[in-house]
């Protein structure tokens, strides 16, 4: 007798209610989703940093920590990210981070609102609002690459074009 899914087995019921996706999709979502986390730091950091009027340093020490963050660490888990992606298949559509990846984004995300209530001066906020932001942008890199074009199986060399 072939194997049929028990209605009463749980994990059926789990797999039936699974949202899944494809891999483009799962690439998207974990793309789209470091482009918002970015663009909110940014925002964030850019105005903390302002009224400052010695913020060209600012920028410059927070640019010089977000390249070495992003290339140090952002880097690496965005890669895994893809493999993890890549290997799954169509899948569940918020597995595109492993359950460390995720609890390292809300490890992130308390990070900042513990920053924020420190009573920190808003120019160290800044540096750290907009060096985090530049590491995500910089390592969303991966993410764009892999789903614009290396998903489609043409991946052009540095400074071509993309085949159309």
């Amino acid at each position: 007798m072939p194997n049929t899914p028990n209605p009463s087995d749980p994990q059926s019921w789990m797999s039936r209610l699974t949202p899944r996706a494809s891999i483009r999709a799962q690439l998207l979502g974990a793309a789209f989703m470091w482009s918002v986390g970015a663009g909110i730091l940014l925002i964030r950091g850019a105005g903390y940093l302002f009224d400052r009027y010695w913020h060209a340093w600012l920028l410059a020490v927070a640019v010089v920590l977000g390249v070495t963050k992003s290339r140090v660490l952002l880097d690496r888990i965005a890669r895994k990210a893809v493999a993890r992606i890549r290997q799954r298949g169509r899948a569940c559509f918020f597995g595109f981070f492993s359950v460390k990846s995720w609890m390292f984004v809300v490890a992130m995300m308390g990070s900042g609102i513990l920053l924020r209530s420190s009573g920190l001066p808003r120019s160290v906020l800044a540096v750290v609002y907009i060096g985090v932001g530049t590491a995500l942008v910089l390592a969303d890199r991966i993410f764009w690459h892999a789903l614009l074009f290396e998903a489609r199986g043409s991946s052009p060399k540095p400074g071509e074009a993309p085949a159309e």
